[in-house]
């Protein structure tokens, strides 16, 4: 198994997630998006289980890692960009039997997968940054907007207060921009016990049959998620 990860995260993060996958990749992308979000792999890339969709205009360094390493990918319909639309298009989020967009937001190829879920139309155009599902049906959110549609849905939740979750140039990130899941493992790129509902969080994980592990010892950082592929 292998990682993707925002090149700018803690040296102590990355040396810490190598001793759980064979090899990392360390994602930047210069000139594509704005800076906050261009190590974010979440911007240019959508996963749903073995399924792996890139970005044409991803940074070619990550296609070689990809192809490198064997790992199975298709290439999106439409370029990544600037703005908001531009750069949320593979920003979403798949389980099973939904899938989770803002409507019109969302690249044709992704819709294409997804064709055979049931669509949870939401509030936020980056999905992936601020949803993440523990199970089929158990998700975490850091977006009181998503949080009401997951309400309406009557799909199970737990809200994660983002105030003290860190990004490059914003006040403040998203939840699920701190996280990956390899197997039956939650991965944070920092402490989650750092936040006052850190413990809360681990209960709602271990509930769940889940387990966690605390990449670094600082308060979590919103680098576009890891992807373990």
């Amino acid at each position: 198994m292998f990682a993707i990860i925002d090149k700018r995260a803690s040296q102590e993060v990355k040396d810490n997630l190598k001793l759980h996958v064979e090899a990392i990749f360390e994602f930047s992308s210069e000139g594509i998006v704005y800076n906050s979000i261009s190590g974010h792999p979440d911007v240019f890339m959508f996963q749903d289980g073995n399924t792996l969709i890139v970005a044409p205009n991803a940074p070619a360094d990550l296609i070689a890692f990809l192809r490198d390493h064997h790992i199975v990918f298709e290439f999106g319909k439409e370029n990544v960009g600037e703005n908001l639309l531009e750069s949320s298009r593979y920003n979403c989020l798949a389980t099973d039997s939904h899938y989770f967009l803002r409507k019109g937001y969302t690249d044709v190829s992704v819709l294409e997968h997804c064709k055979n879920k049931d669509p949870v139309f939401l509030p936020q155009s980056y999905v992936r940054c601020s949803l993440f599902n523990l199970t089929e049906d158990h998700f975490i959110t850091s977006d009181k907007g998503i949080l009401k549609s997951l309400n309406s849905a009557a799909l199970e939740n737990f809200y994660f207060e983002p105030s003290k979750i860190c990004i490059k140039e914003h006040a403040y990130g998203f939840f699920g921009g701190t996280v990956g899941k390899m197997n039956d493992t939650l991965f944070f790129m920092g402490d989650i016990f750092k936040h006052s509902e850190g413990i809360a969080l681990s209960k709602y994980i271990t509930e769940n049959n889940l387990k966690y592990v605390c990449l670094g010892n600082d308060y979590l950082y919103d680098g576009g998620g890891i992807f373990f592929v």
